[in-house]
């Protein structure tokens, strides 16, 4: 996934100065980052659903593919902004394939007690990407144009289709590939989600919601970060190395992280990281110069490597294997709406009030989402196995 994760991690860097090169508003921007992440709430119920009855493997591969080919499409077709509109529609649709497959995969794999190392280690394949890319994307782009960008990102991705096609086998538990096949003939309809869904318990349920506040919240940012670096005056280059910082510090905290969690539980580590993202969307208002930025990012970027991985980790152990694949795509739709409904309305905050409006109100989501979790949501490890089993899955 390293390839991969060197090209997702400079979307957010490269396509609202791409976009605005086009004529693009900030309400546009927002529009179009927003239409990736709604394709996502629709490709990720699909291949969590397809994940448990078909096998990991043919959905992990089937998104980096079409997300490979995509780079190419942006490389050469029309510049207008239905064609982005449906560009970023397919590029959301297959990108948010694959973490469904890949937090599945690895909850097959460890068991609880090694869950939270193993989560931290794709987390860590993020983090690599997050490195490299930035500080490529930012010194490619200056000596050449979006169109090179784009092929060069299409190519790199279409290594990892080929990595996985040939290297990643397939981890599906033998008794969910069982359970499945009584239920084959049923594909995807109102009536089984509906019962996959009950099956998921309460407190899944109340988790999603947590993270759908914080996730609004902090993704009003994330799509803007780079107009609000140009704001302060701050260059290409040296943007790289703010993008770059944040994945220096995934590559530090993920592996912590994963000891943490599997050493002290779930719980006090996503609270803490709760509480420390809270404070560095207060400390954004109140930063002018590189430095500051600097320093504020990388305390956020420590945030998001504790949230990455705890997030993913947290879910997947309040999930049964036999639904697994299903709760993590809905998780992933829970992070797809959260990420369309921040898009849109932080683009709609960016023209009508200012990037201060903005942080407030990331800052608000993540101490409304800290409260949740700290009055709803138990340990992992103290569910009773048949609190996580409260309804059978259909036949």
């Amino acid at each position: 996934m390293v390839s991969m994760f060197v090209t997702t991690s400079t979307i957010y860097m490269v396509f609202p100065l791409f976009f605005e090169e086009y004529g693009m508003s900030g309400t546009r921007i927002g529009l179009l980052i927003s239409i990736g992440t709604f394709a996502g709430i629709i490709s990720s119920i699909i291949a969590g659903k397809y994940s448990d009855s078909h096998g990991r493997k043919p959905i992990l591969f089937a998104g980096v593919a079409l997300y490979a080919v995509v780079f190419f499409l942006f490389a050469f077709m029309e510049k207008s902004f239905m064609t982005f509109a449906v560009l970023r529609f397919v590029e959301g649709f297959a990108f948010f394939m694959t973490p469904v497959a890949i937090t599945s995969m690895v909850a097959d794999t460890f068991p609880p007690q090694q869950r939270g190392k193993a989560m931290s280690l794709y987390t860590m394949s993020n983090g690599i990407g997050q490195f490299v890319g930035p500080l490529l994307a930012g010194l490619f782009l200056e000596s050449t144009s979006y169109t090179v960008y784009f092929m060069a990102c299409g190519a790199f991705v279409s290594v990892s289709a080929v990595m996985i096609f040939l290297l990643v086998k397939e981890t599906r538990p033998d008794h969910v590939t069982e359970l499945h096949k009584t239920r084959s003939n049923h594909g995807i309809n109102l009536k089984t989600i509906g019962s996959d869904i009950k099956s998921l318990g309460k407190y899944v349920a109340i988790f999603f919601v947590a993270v759908l506040i914080y996730r609004t919240g902090n993704t009003m940012v994330n799509p803007f970060f780079s107009l609000y670096l140009k704001q302060l005056n701050i260059d290409l280059s040296s943007m790289s190395y703010l993008f770059a910082v944040r994945a220096m510090m995934t590559l530090i905290f993920a592996p912590i992280t994963g000891y943490v969690l599997d050493k002290w539980g779930r719980k006090p580590t996503f609270l803490f990281g709760m509480l420390l993202l809270a404070v560095t969307m207060i400390g954004y208002r109140n930063v002018f110069s590189y430095n500051s930025v600097l320093m504020i990012r990388a305390l956020e970027s420590i945030s998001n490597a504790i949230l990455m991985t705890t997030t993913r980790t947290y879910a997947a152990d309040l999930m049964r294997p036999e639904i697994r694949g299903f709760g993590m795509g809905l998780y992933m739709t829970i992070v797809d709406e959260s990420s369309t409904m921040g898009a849109l309305v932080g683009g709609w905050i960016k023209d009508a009030f200012s990037f201060q409006t903005i942080f407030i109100i990331g800052a608000i989501t993540a101490i409304l989402c800290f409260v949740i979790t700290l009055l709803g949501i138990p340990e992992p490890s103290e569910v009773k196995p048949e609190e996580k089993k409260k309804t059978i899955i259909s036949g």
